[in-house]
């Protein structure tokens, strides 16, 4: 479990700064990628989403950097981000329990509001307009369920979790991480699934120890929604 306080060396005020960067980084990323994805009309969307996930993760790993990892010795190590091993049979089903887990909270808050009819507060869709067509379609499997988990894992989690860590303790910074998560998919139909997927992301980095398996429980469940849009399409 990651207990220790040793290792960050970053506060409250450097998470702060960081959030406020990757807002910035976010709207100007979907600008440039807007520009650059019209030049392509019949892929526009696809094209423009994929610049925008390569930008987003030069602005994360570039804030994270100067906020937080310059100052540490052995960076990957603070992230919890070590070279790839071989996984523990514990890790692993922990990791396919959470994935399990927030695959049906997801299923489950969605039929509840089509339940309710609270159109508001129902998940979008998501867009077919974003999958590359033919071959292409692995370009979107990679920045969709490579580059955006590995991204979001080291800015939610192993930054913003991990600094909140030993200041909070596990539960309070789990909580916290996983409100910032949620508020940063900017709609309301995702806010209650996406915290309860960001509060699972959070235990289980913080139960395993390893930045790798939460990356690999997102990766899971990006690919299989972009699985499933692509041969529902």
């Amino acid at each position: 479990m990651i207990r220790r306080k040793g290792g960050v060396t970053w506060g409250g005020g450097q998470i702060i700064a960081a959030i406020l960067l990757v807002i910035f980084a976010l709207f100007f990323a979907a600008a440039i990628a807007s520009i650059f994805g019209s030049l392509y009309p019949e892929q526009e969307d696809a094209v423009a989403t994929w610049i925008a996930v390569h930008l987003m993760a030069l602005s994360i790993a570039t804030v994270v950097w100067f906020l937080g990892l310059h100052r540490s010795r052995y960076p990957l190590a603070v992230l919890r981000l070590s070279r790839i091993r071989m996984p523990r049979k514990r890790t692993v089903l922990l990791m396919v329990a959470t994935l399990a887990t927030s695959l049906f909270a997801t299923s489950l808050y969605a039929g509840i509001v089509d339940w309710l009819q609270i159109e508001i507060l129902s998940p979008p869709d998501l867009d077919s307009d974003i999958i590359f067509d033919g071959a292409a379609m692995l370009l979107t499997f990679q920045a969709l369920a490579m580059v955006t988990p590995l991204t979001e894992e080291i800015f939610f989690r192993g930054f913003i979790f991990r600094g909140l860590l030993p200041r909070l303790g596990p539960w309070r910074a789990i909580a916290a991480s996983a409100l910032i998560f949620s508020a940063f998919h900017l709609s309301f139909g995702v806010l209650i699934p996406i915290f309860i997927t960001g509060v699972l992301f959070a235990w289980l980095y913080w139960r395993t120890g390893s930045l790798w398996a939460s990356v690999g429980a997102h990766a899971g469940q990006n690919a299989l929604a972009v699985g499933v849009h692509a041969l529902g399409g």
